[in-house]
């Protein structure tokens, strides 16, 4: 195992906040924990400034897809009212064909769905997302009613703060349950809290 992983947080106009910074803030906390493992930095199409989901926040991307170190980690955020880029779209493909463990933050599925990459797999999504990807992308498996699922390099999550969740099942896998533990407790967060009780599925199979 490398001692030192880079983390790479894609970012675009339109972007979540929650969906990018939930997982940010997961690994730069793990770094207390860790000896500095993670080595998180943003990505983008270009150098240009982002705007994220209703212009709140403009954000600067440390890098584009073109200079930033090799990733280990790609955390891909959801995206409102806007697509992300046919090139970034390819780099994400190229990266998952070398192997690289690819983590989607609520709809950000629908981007790594684009890839081809999660054809044949079990994914997630945000709830209310389901019915609609599962219409476009029948060959992959759907899981309802959970928050993150892994299928070999690649972890899908349910919803916008899942991806705090899906982060924390990576420092797991790196660091060890005790780390994982530290991060959640010093975020305050409980991985073991019930599923909102109407965001379970099947009663919205008809949405």
């Amino acid at each position: 195992m490398k001692s030192n992983l880079n983390v790479a947080i894609l970012i675009y106009d339109g972007v979540e906040l929650v969906d990018m910074n939930g997982p940010i803030d997961v690994f730069v906390h793990a770094n207390s924990y860790n000896k500095s493992r993670y080595n998180v930095y943003t990505v983008a199409h270009n150098k240009d400034t982002i705007r994220s989901e209703a212009n709140v926040v403009s954000i600067t991307p440390q890098y584009d897809i073109t200079n930033c170190p090799d990733p280990d980690i790609i955390v891909i955020p959801g995206i409102i009212d806007k697509e992300v880029s046919a090139d970034v779209i390819e780099w994400i493909r190229k990266k998952g064909g070398e192997k690289k463990i690819i983590m989607s933050v609520c709809i950000g599925a629908y981007t790594l769905a684009k890839t081809g990459l999660l054809s044949g797999k079990k994914a997630t999504t945000h709830y209310l997302a389901i019915p609609a990807f599962q219409k476009q992308y029948p060959d992959i498996t759907v899981i309802k009613n959970i928050r993150f699922i892994e299928d070999g390099l690649f972890v899908t999550t349910g919803g916008v703060t899942s991806g705090i969740d899906g982060a924390l099942h990576i420092v797991h896998k790196y660091d060890g349950p005790v780390v994982a533990q530290q991060v959640a407790d010093v975020i305050v967060y409980n991985r073991d809290a019930p599923l909102p009780p109407y965001t379970l599925l099947p009663p919205y199979d008809s949405i």
